[in-house]
Protein backbone atom coordinates (compact mmCIF):
# COMPACT_ATOMS: atom_id res chain seq x y z
CA UNK A 1 0.00 0.00 0.00
CA UNK A 2 2.46 2.35 0.99
CA UNK A 3 4.51 1.59 -2.53
CA UNK A 4 1.59 2.33 -4.28
CA UNK A 5 1.09 5.87 -2.46
CA UNK A 6 4.64 6.31 -3.24
CA UNK A 7 3.83 5.68 -7.35
CA UNK A 8 0.86 7.68 -7.21
CA UNK A 9 2.71 10.85 -5.57
CA UNK A 10 5.50 10.61 -7.78
CA UNK A 11 2.69 10.51 -10.65
CA UNK A 12 1.15 13.75 -8.81
CA UNK A 13 4.73 15.70 -8.58
CA UNK A 14 5.65 14.55 -12.41
CA UNK A 15 1.95 16.21 -13.84
CA UNK A 16 2.17 19.03 -11.51
CA UNK A 17 6.00 19.86 -13.05
CA UNK A 18 4.53 19.18 -16.32
CA UNK A 19 1.15 21.61 -15.89
CA UNK A 20 3.96 24.34 -14.40
CA UNK A 21 6.18 23.67 -17.45
CA UNK A 22 3.14 24.93 -19.95
CA UNK A 23 2.03 27.76 -17.58
CA UNK A 24 4.48 30.92 -17.79
CA UNK A 25 3.43 33.68 -15.37
CA UNK A 26 1.80 36.88 -16.17
CA UNK A 27 4.51 39.91 -17.05
CA UNK A 28 7.01 37.05 -17.43
CA UNK A 29 9.49 38.42 -19.24
CA UNK A 30 10.59 37.03 -22.50
CA UNK A 31 13.34 39.48 -24.35
CA UNK A 32 15.24 42.12 -23.14
CA UNK A 33 17.07 44.75 -24.97
CA UNK A 34 19.43 47.25 -23.38
CA UNK A 35 17.54 47.93 -20.33
CA UNK A 36 14.33 47.39 -22.05
CA UNK A 37 12.15 44.15 -20.93
CA UNK A 38 9.68 42.86 -23.19
CA UNK A 39 6.81 40.60 -22.10
CA UNK A 40 6.10 37.13 -23.54
CA UNK A 41 2.52 38.18 -24.56
CA UNK A 42 4.56 41.06 -26.05
CA UNK A 43 6.23 38.88 -28.28
CA UNK A 44 2.80 36.65 -29.22
CA UNK A 45 1.34 40.16 -30.48
CA UNK A 46 4.53 40.42 -32.53
CA UNK A 47 4.12 36.52 -33.72
CA UNK A 48 0.56 37.14 -34.63
CA UNK A 49 1.91 40.23 -36.75
CA UNK A 50 4.08 38.49 -38.14
CA UNK A 51 2.16 35.62 -38.96
CA UNK A 52 -0.57 37.96 -40.39
CA UNK A 53 1.97 39.65 -43.12
CA UNK A 54 3.45 36.31 -44.10
CA UNK A 55 0.13 35.15 -44.75
CA UNK A 56 -0.84 38.05 -46.84
CA UNK A 57 2.70 37.91 -48.69
CA UNK A 58 2.18 34.18 -49.35
CA UNK A 59 -1.28 35.01 -51.46
CA UNK A 60 0.87 35.32 -54.09
CA UNK A 61 2.25 31.69 -54.71
CA UNK A 62 -1.15 30.32 -53.71
CA UNK A 63 -2.09 27.28 -56.14
CA UNK A 64 -5.23 27.67 -58.50
CA UNK A 65 -7.10 24.88 -56.51
CA UNK A 66 -6.37 27.02 -53.12
CA UNK A 67 -7.21 30.56 -55.22
CA UNK A 68 -10.43 28.90 -56.47
CA UNK A 69 -11.28 26.98 -52.62
CA UNK A 70 -11.43 23.69 -53.94
CA UNK A 71 -8.11 23.19 -51.28
CA UNK A 72 -7.25 24.28 -48.00
CA UNK A 73 -4.21 26.62 -48.39
CA UNK A 74 -1.27 25.01 -46.78
CA UNK A 75 0.46 28.06 -45.89
CA UNK A 76 3.40 25.98 -44.22
CA UNK A 77 4.29 25.27 -47.27
CA UNK A 78 4.94 28.41 -49.19
CA UNK A 79 8.31 30.03 -48.57
CA UNK A 80 8.42 33.90 -47.96
CA UNK A 81 11.76 35.53 -49.11
CA UNK A 82 13.43 32.41 -49.50
CA UNK A 83 12.60 31.34 -45.95
CA UNK A 84 9.78 28.66 -45.01
CA UNK A 85 7.38 29.98 -43.57
CA UNK A 86 7.44 29.86 -39.94
CA UNK A 87 11.39 30.69 -39.79
CA UNK A 88 9.77 34.27 -41.32
CA UNK A 89 7.22 34.69 -38.99
CA UNK A 90 9.27 34.33 -36.29
CA UNK A 91 12.37 35.95 -37.37
CA UNK A 92 10.34 38.88 -38.20
CA UNK A 93 8.66 39.25 -35.19
CA UNK A 94 12.34 39.12 -33.47
CA UNK A 95 13.70 41.64 -35.69
CA UNK A 96 10.68 44.02 -35.27
CA UNK A 97 10.63 43.91 -31.74
CA UNK A 98 14.63 44.80 -31.82
CA UNK A 99 13.57 47.51 -34.50
CA UNK A 100 11.20 49.06 -31.71
CA UNK A 101 13.91 48.64 -28.91
CA UNK A 102 16.44 50.35 -31.50
CA UNK A 103 13.93 53.29 -31.68
CA UNK A 104 12.84 53.56 -27.89
CA UNK A 105 16.59 53.31 -27.20
CA UNK A 106 17.28 56.03 -29.87
CA UNK A 107 14.90 58.32 -28.93
CA UNK A 108 15.46 58.02 -25.19
CA UNK A 109 19.49 59.03 -25.92
CA UNK A 110 18.27 61.90 -27.28
CA UNK A 111 15.85 62.84 -24.63
CA UNK A 112 12.42 62.40 -26.57
CA UNK A 113 9.04 61.48 -25.46
CA UNK A 114 5.87 60.70 -26.87
CA UNK A 115 3.29 63.82 -25.93
CA UNK A 116 0.19 63.42 -24.89
CA UNK A 117 -1.69 64.04 -28.24
CA UNK A 118 0.45 61.20 -30.27
CA UNK A 119 -0.28 58.96 -26.99
CA UNK A 120 -4.15 59.93 -27.48
CA UNK A 121 -3.71 58.89 -31.09
CA UNK A 122 -1.95 55.73 -30.10
CA UNK A 123 -4.66 55.03 -28.27
CA UNK A 124 -7.45 56.07 -30.78
CA UNK A 125 -5.96 53.63 -33.35
CA UNK A 126 -5.39 50.74 -31.10
CA UNK A 127 -9.27 50.69 -30.05
CA UNK A 128 -9.82 51.03 -33.61
CA UNK A 129 -7.80 47.95 -34.77
CA UNK A 130 -8.79 46.21 -32.03
CA UNK A 131 -12.45 46.17 -32.50
CA UNK A 132 -11.50 44.37 -35.33
CA UNK A 133 -8.59 42.28 -34.98
CA UNK A 134 -9.04 42.04 -31.42
CA UNK A 135 -10.38 38.28 -31.59
CA UNK A 136 -7.34 37.38 -33.84
CA UNK A 137 -5.26 38.73 -31.05
CA UNK A 138 -7.23 37.17 -27.96
CA UNK A 139 -7.29 33.64 -29.25
CA UNK A 140 -3.84 33.60 -28.93
CA UNK A 141 -3.87 34.87 -25.42
CA UNK A 142 -2.74 38.87 -26.45
CA UNK A 143 -5.12 41.29 -24.08
CA UNK A 144 -5.51 44.54 -25.24
CA UNK A 145 -3.40 46.54 -22.91
CA UNK A 146 -0.08 44.26 -24.87
CA UNK A 147 -1.69 45.11 -28.03
CA UNK A 148 -2.17 48.96 -27.12
CA UNK A 149 1.75 48.67 -25.64
CA UNK A 150 2.70 47.37 -28.55
CA UNK A 151 1.12 50.09 -30.64
CA UNK A 152 2.16 52.98 -28.86
CA UNK A 153 5.96 51.76 -29.39
CA UNK A 154 5.48 51.86 -33.11
CA UNK A 155 4.93 55.67 -33.13
CA UNK A 156 8.91 55.96 -31.59
CA UNK A 157 9.54 55.61 -35.46
CA UNK A 158 8.11 58.79 -36.45
CA UNK A 159 9.00 60.35 -33.36
CA UNK A 160 12.85 60.05 -34.28
CA UNK A 161 12.11 60.38 -38.16
CA UNK A 162 11.23 64.53 -36.90
CA UNK A 163 14.23 64.46 -34.75
CA UNK A 164 16.20 64.30 -37.84
CA UNK A 165 14.40 65.07 -40.56
CA UNK A 166 11.34 67.61 -39.41
CA UNK A 167 11.01 71.35 -39.64
CA UNK A 168 13.94 72.15 -36.41
CA UNK A 169 15.37 68.34 -37.30
CA UNK A 170 19.17 68.02 -37.63
CA UNK A 171 18.74 67.39 -41.25
CA UNK A 172 15.64 69.88 -41.84
CA UNK A 173 14.16 69.33 -45.46
CA UNK A 174 14.34 72.63 -47.21
CA UNK A 175 10.06 73.79 -47.75
CA UNK A 176 10.13 74.28 -51.59
CA UNK A 177 11.48 70.71 -51.75
CA UNK A 178 8.59 69.44 -49.75
CA UNK A 179 6.18 71.37 -52.00
CA UNK A 180 7.42 69.65 -55.40
CA UNK A 181 7.23 66.06 -54.08
CA UNK A 182 4.04 66.86 -52.83
CA UNK A 183 3.14 67.78 -56.38
CA UNK A 184 5.18 65.10 -58.22
CA UNK A 185 3.28 62.43 -56.49
CA UNK A 186 0.12 63.69 -55.32
CA UNK A 187 -3.05 64.82 -57.02
CA UNK A 188 -6.42 65.40 -56.04
CA UNK A 189 -9.82 64.96 -57.64
CA UNK A 190 -13.28 64.61 -56.90
CA UNK A 191 -14.24 60.44 -57.00
CA UNK A 192 -16.91 58.60 -57.55
CA UNK A 193 -15.87 54.45 -57.03
CA UNK A 194 -18.73 51.53 -58.45
CA UNK A 195 -17.32 48.21 -57.11
CA UNK A 196 -18.32 45.30 -59.61
CA UNK A 197 -19.77 42.75 -57.30
CA UNK A 198 -19.24 38.97 -57.48
CA UNK A 199 -23.16 38.86 -58.56
CA UNK A 200 -22.72 40.73 -61.23
CA UNK A 201 -22.31 39.36 -64.97
CA UNK A 202 -21.46 42.02 -67.85
CA UNK A 203 -24.87 43.08 -68.75
CA UNK A 204 -25.25 44.80 -64.70
CA UNK A 205 -21.45 45.87 -65.44
CA UNK A 206 -22.42 47.12 -69.04
CA UNK A 207 -25.56 48.68 -67.05
CA UNK A 208 -23.20 50.41 -64.22
CA UNK A 209 -20.51 51.94 -66.73
CA UNK A 210 -23.44 53.66 -68.85
CA UNK A 211 -24.41 55.23 -65.50
CA UNK A 212 -21.15 56.47 -65.18
CA UNK A 213 -20.82 58.29 -68.51
CA UNK A 214 -24.25 59.37 -67.76
CA UNK A 215 -23.27 61.37 -64.49
CA UNK A 216 -20.25 62.29 -66.64
CA UNK A 217 -22.38 64.24 -69.49
CA UNK A 218 -24.47 65.89 -66.83
CA UNK A 219 -21.52 67.22 -65.22
CA UNK A 220 -19.85 68.49 -68.00
CA UNK A 221 -23.34 70.03 -68.88
CA UNK A 222 -24.07 71.60 -65.61
CA UNK A 223 -26.90 70.10 -64.88
CA UNK A 224 -25.57 68.11 -61.86
CA UNK A 225 -23.00 69.32 -59.29
CA UNK A 226 -20.41 66.66 -57.92
CA UNK A 227 -22.58 67.02 -54.59
CA UNK A 228 -24.86 65.91 -56.17
CA UNK A 229 -23.68 63.54 -58.58
CA UNK A 230 -22.25 61.64 -55.17
CA UNK A 231 -25.57 62.08 -53.06
CA UNK A 232 -27.96 60.62 -55.98
CA UNK A 233 -25.32 57.27 -56.45
CA UNK A 234 -24.51 56.68 -52.90
CA UNK A 235 -28.36 57.35 -51.89
CA UNK A 236 -28.25 60.12 -50.00
CA UNK A 237 -30.86 62.76 -49.43
CA UNK A 238 -29.93 66.58 -49.33
CA UNK A 239 -31.64 66.88 -45.47
CA UNK A 240 -29.05 64.15 -44.29
CA UNK A 241 -25.94 65.50 -45.86
CA UNK A 242 -26.99 68.63 -44.20
CA UNK A 243 -27.54 66.94 -41.18
CA UNK A 244 -24.11 64.96 -41.07
CA UNK A 245 -22.29 68.48 -42.05
CA UNK A 246 -23.64 69.86 -39.20
CA UNK A 247 -22.59 67.22 -36.89
CA UNK A 248 -18.96 67.64 -38.07
CA UNK A 249 -18.43 71.30 -38.59
CA UNK A 250 -19.84 70.79 -34.75
CA UNK A 251 -17.23 68.71 -33.54
CA UNK A 252 -14.49 69.64 -35.92
CA UNK A 253 -13.36 71.83 -33.02
CA UNK A 254 -12.05 73.91 -36.29
CA UNK A 255 -9.53 71.77 -37.36
CA UNK A 256 -8.01 72.94 -40.65
CA UNK A 257 -10.22 71.57 -43.46
CA UNK A 258 -9.75 71.37 -47.55
CA UNK A 259 -11.59 73.58 -49.10
CA UNK A 260 -13.22 71.58 -51.31
CA UNK A 261 -15.06 68.32 -49.06
CA UNK A 262 -15.55 66.10 -51.67
CA UNK A 263 -12.31 65.89 -52.93
CA UNK A 264 -9.67 63.10 -52.85
CA UNK A 265 -6.00 62.63 -52.39
CA UNK A 266 -4.44 60.18 -54.65
CA UNK A 267 -0.94 59.12 -54.38
CA UNK A 268 1.77 57.83 -57.24
CA UNK A 269 3.29 54.05 -56.77
CA UNK A 270 5.03 53.97 -53.25
CA UNK A 271 3.13 56.52 -51.24
CA UNK A 272 0.76 56.15 -48.12
CA UNK A 273 -2.12 57.26 -50.84
CA UNK A 274 -1.15 55.12 -53.50
CA UNK A 275 -3.60 54.62 -56.44
CA UNK A 276 -3.92 52.40 -59.90
CA UNK A 277 -5.72 55.04 -61.90
CA UNK A 278 -3.13 57.93 -60.11
CA UNK A 279 -1.35 58.28 -63.32
CA UNK A 280 -4.86 58.47 -65.51
CA UNK A 281 -5.89 60.67 -63.27
CA UNK A 282 -2.75 63.43 -63.33
CA UNK A 283 -2.48 63.41 -66.74
CA UNK A 284 -5.95 65.06 -66.62
CA UNK A 285 -6.15 68.83 -67.20
CA UNK A 286 -7.69 70.40 -64.45
CA UNK A 287 -11.37 70.24 -64.15
CA UNK A 288 -11.63 67.58 -66.77
CA UNK A 289 -14.16 64.33 -66.28
CA UNK A 290 -13.23 60.63 -66.95
CA UNK A 291 -14.33 57.35 -66.36
CA UNK A 292 -11.82 55.08 -65.74
CA UNK A 293 -12.24 51.48 -65.55
CA UNK A 294 -9.66 49.80 -62.93
CA UNK A 295 -7.01 47.86 -64.14
CA UNK A 296 -7.58 44.61 -62.07
CA UNK A 297 -10.99 44.93 -63.30
CA UNK A 298 -13.19 45.08 -59.82
CA UNK A 299 -14.83 48.69 -60.43
CA UNK A 300 -14.77 51.98 -62.64
CA UNK A 301 -13.88 55.46 -61.27
CA UNK A 302 -15.10 58.63 -62.34
CA UNK A 303 -12.67 61.31 -61.43
CA UNK A 304 -13.06 65.41 -62.01
CA UNK A 305 -9.29 66.53 -61.21
CA UNK A 306 -8.90 69.17 -59.19
CA UNK A 307 -6.30 71.42 -58.63
CA UNK A 308 -4.14 70.65 -55.25
CA UNK A 309 -1.96 73.96 -56.06
CA UNK A 310 -5.03 75.75 -55.13
CA UNK A 311 -5.59 75.19 -51.73
CA UNK A 312 -2.67 74.82 -48.99
CA UNK A 313 -4.30 72.02 -46.08
CA UNK A 314 -2.15 69.60 -48.89
CA UNK A 315 0.89 71.16 -48.18
CA UNK A 316 0.16 70.79 -44.64
CA UNK A 317 -1.62 67.24 -44.31
CA UNK A 318 1.34 65.74 -46.85
CA UNK A 319 4.23 67.12 -45.24
CA UNK A 320 5.08 63.85 -43.07
CA UNK A 321 4.31 61.87 -46.76
CA UNK A 322 7.13 63.93 -48.50
CA UNK A 323 9.33 63.93 -46.22
CA UNK A 324 9.49 59.80 -45.76
CA UNK A 325 9.63 60.17 -49.72
CA UNK A 326 12.72 62.28 -49.64
CA UNK A 327 14.52 61.07 -46.50
CA UNK A 328 13.37 57.46 -45.95
CA UNK A 329 16.36 55.79 -47.55
CA UNK A 330 18.59 58.00 -45.57
CA UNK A 331 16.48 57.19 -42.27
CA UNK A 332 16.75 53.31 -42.56
CA UNK A 333 20.12 53.28 -43.53
CA UNK A 334 21.16 55.11 -40.82
CA UNK A 335 18.99 53.19 -38.32
CA UNK A 336 20.00 49.67 -39.74
CA UNK A 337 24.08 51.07 -38.37
CA UNK A 338 22.73 51.51 -35.50
CA UNK A 339 20.74 48.33 -34.72
CA UNK A 340 24.20 46.23 -35.75
CA UNK A 341 25.13 47.22 -32.16
CA UNK A 342 22.08 45.98 -30.36
CA UNK A 343 21.60 42.07 -28.98
CA UNK A 344 18.13 41.01 -27.97
CA UNK A 345 18.90 38.90 -24.95
CA UNK A 346 15.90 36.19 -25.32
CA UNK A 347 14.17 33.99 -22.44
CA UNK A 348 13.88 30.87 -24.67
CA UNK A 349 11.87 29.25 -21.87
CA UNK A 350 9.49 31.74 -22.60
CA UNK A 351 9.63 32.42 -26.08
CA UNK A 352 10.07 29.06 -26.82
CA UNK A 353 6.09 28.27 -25.44
CA UNK A 354 4.64 29.99 -28.87
CA UNK A 355 5.02 27.89 -31.91
CA UNK A 356 3.95 29.30 -35.39
CA UNK A 357 1.96 26.62 -36.17
CA UNK A 358 -0.28 26.39 -33.09
CA UNK A 359 -1.41 30.13 -33.99
CA UNK A 360 -5.23 30.38 -34.17
CA UNK A 361 -7.48 32.19 -35.87
CA UNK A 362 -11.05 33.05 -34.40
CA UNK A 363 -14.06 31.29 -36.08
CA UNK A 364 -16.58 34.33 -37.81
CA UNK A 365 -20.19 33.54 -38.22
Amino acid sequence: MKMFKRIIAIVLVAMLALSFAGCHKKGEIAIKVNGLEFTSAYYMCALVNADSTAKSMAQESLTDDEKSGKTEIDYFSKKIEDKSFVEWVEDTALENIKTIAAYKLICKENDLKLDEETLKNAQAYADYYWSGYGPYFEINGVGKQTYIDYMVDTYYSELYFQHIYGPEGEKAIKDDQIKQKVYDNFVIANILTGNYTTDMDESKKASLKTEFENYKEDLLSGAMTFKEVYNLFNGIKEEENAEENTETTDSADEQSKPLDEYASVIGAEGTSYEAAYYSSVKALALGEIKVIELEDKSGIVLAVKQDITADPYYLEMLDPDARHLIADEDFEKNMDEYKKDIELEINKYAVGQFKVKKIKEPEYN
